[in-house]
């Protein structure tokens, strides 16, 4: 009684004897406010930004692209590939039973120690057991790693459906900026080819040289020219979308392919401080579990210097005979305990070690890198959109003034003050600030999109 107290203290004393490296979480000096926002206010996280916009069809893009993605589906089977791998580990942790059943003929040898005499028969049935005791930690720091395997994939997960919401939203919003462009094009069209007819009547009444027709029809020609590129992407963007919800090339045609409105970006964007960002991120986040799954296999590999401890037993039933197997004599039992210690490796175990804290420094590495290329993207994104919108109303005041300068042409050409070169002149360079106008609106409202991209800001997938 008094080894069996004296094996349980050092089995509970070896179980608390963790070596290794903890995991913290890492810790950066970030600036109190971004660069391009100034806005120290904390921002409540939008989880449903692209609601914002106010577009019905966007909103169910992203909800059949949630539900359909192929990419998704890809990182939510790997969240349970995580999850799996975590349970065949912590398995290890536990006593192992095994049931054993063995029928065998047996003959000794004629001269030897264990001579019994005449072939026998022996039949056996019981049970085997055998527990690792976690000495040092080992066990436990492999359970510790596959657990933070688990939330590097969660936030790979995340990262996926941040990502898949951005494409979709930006994919959506090119398909109606090319149709706003195809719409632009067509009615600079018509107007180009109204001029066409009024300078054709006025060269057959020879008012004015044929110069000026041939001139007039090019710059129809020329316009119409543009079209069929622009339509094309238009098309491009439909099968994009296709496929982001994990439908096909052709799955939206129908619903698509009617000309929309390009969606209008908010106002104002919550953009909060870098620390929330580095919150909310799940770049950031799995970065962070990256580090805490190389924190302990560090301290796995260092657990594998020491000892370990095994106990083991087993119980069951010998008989030379069948019938007589399950009768109480035949009971047979067994316990043990063995200590397996390094003593040479050829200096393997220490070299594990060593790689593995290299592993580690690279981990917490990346983690800063990751934080610092995130806060990048930010005051990116807050340039380009605060730069975009300065230029799409000063496009606004250039369509303005080109509508002016077409009408102003066109009276002076029918009152013989101005070359018909002018009339042509200032049709295309309303066609041409028309255009960037609506590029300009476009880029708008998917610099919008990058922004919110760059924040993290998804809902928790559905499908976890």
């Amino acid at each position: 009684m008094n080894g069996a107290r004296v094996l349980a203290v050092y089995v509970f004393g070896l179980a608390s004897c963790r070596v290794g490296p903890r995991h913290e979480g890492p810790c950066l000096d970030l600036p109190a406010a971004f660069v391009e926002s100034g806005n120290t206010a904390p921002a409540e996280a939008d989880e449903t930004w692209w609601r914002g916009f106010g577009d019905p069809t966007l909103d169910r893009l992203i909800e059949r692209a949630i539900a359909g993605s192929t990419d998704l589906a890809i990182a939510r089977a790997r969240v349970r590939e995580a999850r799996a791998l975590r349970d065949s580990v912590a398995g290890t942790t536990r006593p192992q039973i095994d049931a054993r059943a063995s029928a065998s003929r047996n003959g000794p040898s004629e001269s030897g120690a264990f001579q019994r005499g005449a072939d026998y028969d022996l039949y056996e049935i019981g049970f085997d057991a055998a527990w690792e005791i976690d000495s040092f930690g080992r066990l436990g720091a492999s359970v510790d790693a596959a657990e933070a395997g688990i939330g590097s994939a969660e936030e790979e997960r995340q990262s996926v459906l941040v990502t898949l919401l951005g494409e979709v939203a930006r994919e959506y919003v090119s398909l109606r900026g090319a149709q706003r462009e195809v719409a632009i094009v067509r009615s600079n069209l018509v107007l180009q080819r109204d001029t066409y007819e009024l300078t054709r009547g006025r060269e057959q009444a020879g008012f004015v040289p044929a110069l000026d027709v041939a001139r007039s029809l090019a710059q129809v020609e020329d316009t119409a020219a543009s079209i069929p590129a622009l339509e094309a992407d238009a098309r491009a963007s439909i099968h994009r979308l296709g496929v982001l919800v994990g439908d096909g090339p052709g799955a939206l045609a129908s619903e698509l392919e009617v000309a929309a409105p390009i969606p209008l970006a908010p106002a104002e964007i919550a953009v909060g401080v870098p620390l929330d960002v580095v919150r909310r991120r799940p770049d950031v986040r799995r970065a962070e579990r990256e580090l805490a799954r190389e924190t302990a296999l560090t301290a796995q590999a260092t657990a594998e210097l020491y000892p370990r401890l095994i106990l083991s037993g087993g119980i069951g039933q010998q008989s030379q005979k069948l019938s007589e197997l399950f009768e109480s004599g035949n009971t047979a039992w067994s316990l043990g305990a063995g200590l397996l210690a390094p003593i040479f490796r050829g200096g393997t175990l220490r070299a594990n070690v060593r790689a593995q804290e290299a592993r580690r420094e690279q981990a917490a590495i990346s983690w800063k890198a990751t934080v610092l290329e995130a806060l990048r993207e930010v005051e990116d994104a807050l340039s380009q959109l605060a730069g975009e919108r300065e230029r799409e109303q000063r496009l606004t005041a250039s369509v303005a003034a080109s509508r002016r300068a077409v009408e102003l042409a066109g009276d002076l050409n029918t009152q013989g003050l101005a070359d018909f070169f002018q009339v042509i002149e200032a049709q295309r360079t309303l066609l041409a600030a028309e255009s960037q106008l609506a590029r300009s609106q476009t880029e708008v409202t998917a610099r919008t999109v990058v922004l919110y991209k760059s924040l993290g800001g998804a809902p928790p997938d559905p499908g976890s």
